[in-house]
């Protein structure tokens, strides 16, 4: 272990000679030149270079068919998830709300607007990242968000078909038919 600390002050030299000599041999590289030259082979002519350009990066202004395909479909399953919380809500004895707070759970518009306001606060954060140039975290975060949302609705929807009574439950229950 101590031979290690001993060698890194040696390649922490050792990389900076490196990088400094890359700059020096760029400071002393010939300038581009701009045009076609028919005489290139002649000797004694100065040979014609590509003018560099800069490097590519993905510079989408715009959100692309991905980006809205994930804002839709978080937005599908803030929809569902708010239609099977009201489904839930209707049935107060078989099912809970342990997210949300009761007086929202229980007031229909506050909840629709709840949600509603979820979409749009998920759009800006998205829109904030893809104009800051983190088009992929923004992604992985929508990933992460519509993971977590088709849990939810996903559990939602399979306690309401296990759970929600029937009416033939109900009829078999009673002994009527």
């Amino acid at each position: 272990m101590e031979n290690l600390w001993r060698t890194l002050p040696l390649f922490f030299a050792l990389s900076t000679l490196t990088s400094q000599s890359q700059q020096i041999a760029l400071l002393n590289a010939p300038e581009p030149t701009i045009g076609v030259s028919s005489s290139a082979a002649e000797p004694g002519s100065s040979a014609v270079m590509p003018v560099s350009t800069r490097p590519y990066f993905n510079e989408q202004k715009g959100f692309a068919a991905q980006d809205w395909s994930l804002l839709g479909a978080a937005a599908a399953l803030r929809f569902l998830d708010y239609k099977s919380t009201v489904k839930c809500m209707s049935d107060p004895f078989n099912f809970q709300e342990v997210e949300l707070p009761q007086a929202l759970v229980h007031n229909r518009p506050a909840l629709g607007a709840f949600e509603a306001s979820t979409v749009v606060a998920n759009y800006y954060a998205y829109r904030m990242f893809v104009t800051r140039r983190h088009r992929n975290m923004a992604r992985m975060g929508q990933y992460v968000n519509i993971g977590a949302m088709a849990w939810t609705v996903g559990r939602n929807y399979y306690e309401l078909n296990e759970f929600w009574p029937r009416l033939n439950d109900y009829a078999q229950f009673h002994g009527q038919r």
